[in-house]
Formats: structure tokens, C-alpha cells, sequence
């Protein structure tokens, strides 16, 4: 019985590599076309390509021959072919690293290769650099900038990948205007899946899971939305479209029993579908993306099959809780819904204010009720105005004074909505800048008469580990200073984090009970899960909240509490989960 070791993906992916060698090698159209038509009828399969072959249908299928068949039954029992391996024999494998570059299909690579000996991507970019390539013909000067602008490009999306910022708007933008395009009752579920729906701070591609009684119909519109550039694949189960961004989106359609397996397949992560299917085999059965098969090592007859149309009913029958995406990760959570002893997530219906937002006395969009307001519409009970402070020249921002003016204005407001029944606090606070020397910007006497302070290291960021950590430290260690906002001052796909020794810092909080911000702006995302969870192991604070500079940014708190989340924190792990004055205690 077959333990389902290689997915439909997989068995696509080997017939891509064929296809690629061949069409490089120089074969017919024919012979190439016919492994790459195969992987896509492999790859958008509504059942287990594993199930087909124990069936004897493999020739069933659209483009499925018999040495197509053939190939896939090797590659399913060994994970290789005869024909993948004679065919890395004649052509360098290195070859397919060229094809992710874009722009450069199998011919181009072939010519590149036969006519200019190139088989890797350096000796490509010497050869673009070196303007040899400009000789080939059909190619040119525009080919050669084209082909370096790729491989730069390529060099970046590995080093990168695609904030969360980005791509979690693009999946649900483009989930929107996909039921937009359709009657209401064309999709009947739809979902964003792999990284995107585990919040993990960057993203490969996007991937969306639907169900729908009109696949055809419903990938038609997907293929033809106005964020679409490229359509790579277009099937009745599953499209794959590049967007006008560059990035690149699977959408998936399954039948409702098939839902909760997808769902827990596409979501991933990889390691933690791994451990899953283990604990699958250990229990007899075979778990792939659509569904589990008895192996006949348990007490199911072999062969027998269990549908899943909800994640919960596919965990409950492993005999774990339901795990949120976000702690999907293999790092333990699954011992942990064994035993149900998951920890209650936090959620943001347990925040009740904010302690961190500017408005434009320095470089914010609105006014300080304008922010407060915004912040009274979304159910706060309490909002830090924390405008930066002098020190940091691009923002002017506020001293003694303006802070003074400041406090006229919070007392004023404050008394209006007590007048109006209205329960909610606007709070006075500053963003203090710690200045490269470690001096703060403003006196303890100033710093004294505020309600919360946040200091914050935005200015010569390039400094030796040591002396941005001292800067750092020197800010913790005074009474007044109530948070650290931002504490690595990364800025995602921008500018990387400093050198600061995050664990001297962490547990210098602990010791003197200054918080730590998960600053949630998508941007920064800084704490980041890892050193969130180890600043709660501990015995840290954590204060989650937007950096807001416009009442728009309020709407980031999903993208703080989902690091919160990752990290594996509960409502009790946040202090901006307490009311005003249990809140205002947990501060130094």
C-alpha cells in the first residue's frame, strides 16, 4: 500500500524538469509538449494521482500516454525516472536555473547554451556584462539589459520574498473582485491558503482554495481579472496567473468533502504537514491533499477513505485539537494539541487601546481628535498620542512646550467626551528619540509629567552591535522610559535590522519592566514572532500597536496580533488587553 509520499505537485513538477530537458535538448515539439501537457493535467487533479495508479487509470487521462504513464509510476515509487536520468546526462541540469529567469524560455537557454557554452546563471551574467550575448541572433543589446535586469531580479525575490503587506491585500483584493465578476452563487468558499493564511511575515506566491459548483466558470474569471498580466496555466481545477506586481497565484478549486484536507494541505507549513502525515501513518492512515486511505496497518480495512469538508473534523479524527495557521510551523504545536494544551491565542477583540500613534504636530496626517476619534470608532477604550520627539531632524518634532500645548488640548478633549458619556481616555505620551551618543532627547522632568513614554532608535542605525545595544540599554534603565517601540528598526524589503543583541536587551526589559512593542505597521512587524515569544519566555511585556500616522493605519493591529499569534501569546501576554488602570499599573 502506497504511503502517498509524493504529491500530484510533485509527480507535476518531475514532468516539468522532462519537458524543459527536452525542449533544451532540441527534441520535437511533440515529444516536449507532451510532458509538459501531462503536468498540468497532473497538477490540477481533483483526486490522489496515487489512487489513479493503483486504480490502473493513469492512461485514463487527458495526455497521459503510455511513457508519460510510465514515467510517473517510477517517479511515484523511487522519486526519479530512467528518462529524467538519461536526460541529466546529456543536458547540464544547471540549465533549468536559467529558466527562472525571466524572459528565457527552453529555446533561448538551448541557443545560450549550444552557441555560447553558457550553463549556469553567473557565467550568463558575465556573458550579458561582457555584451557577447548581443551577438547571438534575435537577441541583441535590449535582450542582454533584459536578462540582467532578470537575474538581479531573481537574486532579490530569494534573498526576500514578498512582505505580508504586500501580499496578503493582493490575495484578498483579488478574491474580492473574483466574486465580484461571478453570481453569488458561483464560489460557495473561498480562502487565501499557504503563507499569507499562516500571517508569515514574507510570501513565496499567493495561494487561494474554492469551492464552486462551476469550476470552468469560475477559472475563466480568475484568468481574466485586470490584476492579471501573464496566465501561466489555465485548467478547469486550477489556474496559475502571474500579476501585474510580479507576483504569482495558484487558485485551487475542490469538492466540499474535499475542503478540510485542502485547506490543511495548502496552508502548510511544509515541515508541519510533514509531522502530520506521520502521525497519520502511525495511525494507519495515508493522509494526502484531498483525503485519508486506510493502509491496512490500523484497524480501516485498506483502501478505505475519509473526507474532511472542515479542517477541525480532519484534526479532531487524528486525535488533536484544531491548530490555528498561524502556529503551523513544526514547532511543537502538534505535541501540544495531543494533549490540549494549545494556548488560547490572542485575538484583536481583546484589544482595548492603543500605545503608540502620531498625529501631525510631527509627521502624522491628522489631528490629535481626529486619531482619537478614529480610535473611539474601533471600540478603543484608551490612545497613546506618542508624537516623536526633538531629536529625530526630518519630523520637528515636539519639546517641552509643544508637549505643554499638547496636554491642553488631551485635558480639553477628554473632559468633552466625559461630558458626553463617552468611555474613553486619550492619553499624553511621546515617541522619545534615543540619540546616537545613547543620551535621550528630552529631561526626566519633561519625561515625569507624561502618561506613557515610547523611545525609540531611528537614526544611525549602522553602528557596532555593542554601542546600539548600550543606547539601547541606557534607554530601559530609566524610570520613565515605559516601552521600547520598535526595538530592531527593521524595515521589511527596505532597510534590515540593526545590530542590537536583541537578548541582552530582552532581558534587560524583564528585569526592569519596560515593555517591548510589537510595532503591527506591515512594514516593520518588529518584534518579530521569534523574539516576541522569547521576550514572553522571559518574563517580558508586550505592548502591540499600529505606529498609526493617519486613522487608516489603525486597521495594521490584524497584522501585530497576528506576530502576536505566531509567537504563541495570550491576551494575558499584552498589556493593552487591561483596561486603563490595571493597564496603567503594569507600567514601570
Amino acid at each position: 500500500m502506497t504511503t502517498h509520499q509524493y504529491t500530484n505537485h510533485d509527480v507535476a513538477e518531475h514532468l516539468r524538469l522532462i519537458a524543459n530537458l527536452k525542449e533544451i535538448k532540441g527534441e520535437g515539439r511533440f515529444h516536449y509538449l507532451a510532458f509538459r501537457n501531462a503536468a498540468e493535467v497532473v497538477d490540477s487533479l481533483g483526486e490522489d494521482i496515487n489512487d489513479i495508479v493503483a486504480a490502473g487509470k493513469l492512461t485514463d487521462l487527458p495526455s497521459v500516454g503510455k511513457g508519460v504513464a510510465e514515467v510517473i509510476t517510477q517517479f511515484l515509487a523511487s522519486g526519479d525516472s530512467d528518462l529524467a536520468a538519461k536526460l541529466r546526462d546529456q543536458v547540464p541540469i544547471s540549465l533549468i536555473d536559467l529558466l527562472a529567469v525571466e524572459g528565457l524560455g527552453p529555446k533561448k537557454v538551448a541557443r545560450l547554451w549550444q552557441e555560447l557554452g553558457i550553463t549556469t546563471l553567473d557565467e550568463l551574467k558575465a556573458a550579458a556584462e561582457a555584451q557577447k550575448i548581443r551577438q547571438l541572433k534575435g537577441f541583441g543589446a535590449k535582450s542582454e539589459e533584459k536578462i540582467l535586469k532578470g537575474i538581479d531580479l531573481l537574486a532579490r525575490r530569494g534573498d526576500e520574498r514578498t512582505p505580508l503587506g504586500v501580499a496578503r491585500p493582493a490575495v484578498l483584493g483579488l478574491i474580492a473582485d473574483l466574486k465580484a465578476a461571478l453570481p453569488d452563487d458561483a464560489i460557495t468558499a473561498i480562502e487565501p491558503a499557504g503563507s499569507v493564511r499562516r500571517w508569515k511575515e514574507s510570501v513565496g506566491d499567493l495561494d487561494i482554495l474554492a469551492i464552486t459548483p462551476r469550476p470552468a466558470e469560475v477559472m475563466a474569471a480568475f484568468c481574466s481579472l485586470p490584476q492579471v498580466r501573464d496566465v501561466l496555466w489555465r485548467g478547469e481545477t486550477k489556474s496559475r496567473v502571474r500579476l501585474k506586481d510580479g507576483l504569482e497565484c495558484d487558485l485551487r478549486a475542490v469538492a466540499q468533502k474535499h475542503w478540510g484536507t485542502a485547506l490543511q494541505y495548502f496552508t502548510g507549513s511544509k515541515q508541519h504537514n510533514i509531522e502530520l502525515r506521520e502521525l497519520a501513518l502511525k495511525q494507519g492512515w495515508s493522509l494526502s491533499e484531498y483525503d485519508l486511505e486506510a493502509t491496512g496497518r490500523g484497524d480501516a480495512p485498506a483502501g478505505e477513505k475519509r473526507h474532511f469538508a472542515a479542517e477541525e473534523a480532519l484534526y479532531e479524527f487524528l486525535g488533536l485539537d484544531w491548530i490555528p495557521p498561524e502556529m503551523r510551523e513544526a514547532r511543537g504545536e502538534i505535541a501540544l494539541a495531543r494533549t490540549h494544551n494549545l494556548p488560547r491565542l490572542i485575538t484583536t477583540a481583546d484589544i482595548q487601546g492603543e500605545l503608540h500613534g502620531h498625529s501631525n504636530w510631527s509627521d502624522g496626517k491628522a489631528t490629535i481628535q481626529e486619531m482619537a476619534e478614529a480610535a473611539i470608532a474601533r471600540g478603543y477604550k484608551y490612545w497613546l498620542l506618542s508624537d516623536h520627539s526633538i531629536g529625530l531632524g526630518v519630523t520637528g518634532g515636539v519639546d517641552s512646550e509643544k508637549l505643554a500645548q499638547q496636554r491642553d488640548i488631551v485635558e480639553e478633549l477628554n473632559q468633552g467626551w466625559a461630558d458626553a458619556g463617552v468611555d474613553f481616555r486619550l492619553l499624553l505620551g511621546v515617541e522619545l528619540e534615543i540619540l546616537a551618543d545613547g543620551r535621550l532627547a528630552l529631561t526626566n522632568d519633561v519625561l515625569a509629567k507624561l502618561d506613557v513614554v515610547v523611545a525609540s532608535i531611528h537614526s544611525s542605525l549602522r553602528q557596532d552591535r555593542e554601542t546600539i545595544t548600550r543606547r539601547a540599554l541606557n534607554a530601559i534603565n530609566n524610570p520613565h522610559v515605559d516601552i521600547l517601540g520598535h526595538p530592531t528598526s527593521r524595515m521589511l524589503s527596505r532597510r534590515p535590522p540593526t545590530e542590537i543583541d536583541m537578548e541582552r536587551v530582552m532581558r534587560a526589559c524583564a528585569e526592569t519592566g519596560t515593555v517591548l512593542e510589537i510595532n503591527a505597521h506591515p512594514v516593520r512587524l518588529d518584534l518579530n514572532d521569534v523574539h516576541a515569544r522569547r521576550a514572553v519566555d522571559l518574563g517580558c511585556k508586550i505592548a502591540i500597536s499600529t505606529d498609526a500616522h493617519r486613522p487608516q493605519h489603525m486597521d495594521f493591529i490584524e497584522y501585530g496580533v497576528a506576530v502576536a499569534r505566531r509567537a504563541w501569546l495570550t491576551s494575558e501576554n499584552v498589556i493593552n488587553t487591561l483596561p486603563w488602570d490595571k493597564m496603567q499599573q503594569a507600567l514601570k
